[in-house]
């Protein structure tokens, strides 16, 4: 798995962060510019700040979200991105299929080597390990879709909470 679901999970959990979560603010380093504003547009630029990334890399993820219906946005000089519905009405499930897909190569198999010389192993190893990746990708969309944005949002809150608390 390439770093591209939990940079998308960290984007939604960044837009579903309203400022008036409960986190007081000596709690809230990077967040103070967003602090207080519900309907807050952020920039793409903005998040590749607190993301620590390249603001390409979020741009294209924040595409993606758009395109599956998970992210509105608004261009021109006030714009930028909010969640299109509710943080807590958005599964992880609906992160991973927006920026992962559907499909079993998610695992990254390996292409079937048929060239002279290669044992019977590297001839059939995906065709053995693509049924069990598929078996193992369900699970994981199963676990996945028991868990929203709002509750990492709620839960990375408390941890916060906790680790700053006397």
């Amino acid at each position: 798995m390439n770093s591209n679901f939990l940079t998308a999970i960290h984007i939604m959990t960044y837009l579903a962060y309203p400022g008036n979560a409960g986190a007081p603010a000596e709690y809230v380093i990077k967040f103070v510019r967003y602090a207080g504003n519900v309907n807050a547009l952020v920039t793409s630029d903005e998040m590749a700040g607190v993301l620590d990334t390249n603001p390409v890399v979020v741009r294209r993820l924040l595409a993606q979200l758009r395109t599956a219906g998970l992210v509105a946005s608004l261009r021109g000089k006030t714009g930028g991105y909010q969640l299109e519905r509710p943080a807590a009405s958005i599964s992880l499930l609906d992160v991973f299929l927006a920026v992962e897909g559907d499909r079993v190569d998610f695992f990254a198999l390996a292409q079937r080597d048929n060239r002279p010389g290669c044992g019977p192993i590297a001839n059939s190893i995906q065709q053995t390990l693509h049924p069990i990746f598929a078996q193992s990708l369900d699970i994981l969309k199963q676990s996945l879709s028991r868990h929203s944005i709002a509750e990492v949002l709620n839960q990375s809150l408390d941890r916060l909470r906790n680790s700053c608390a006397p």
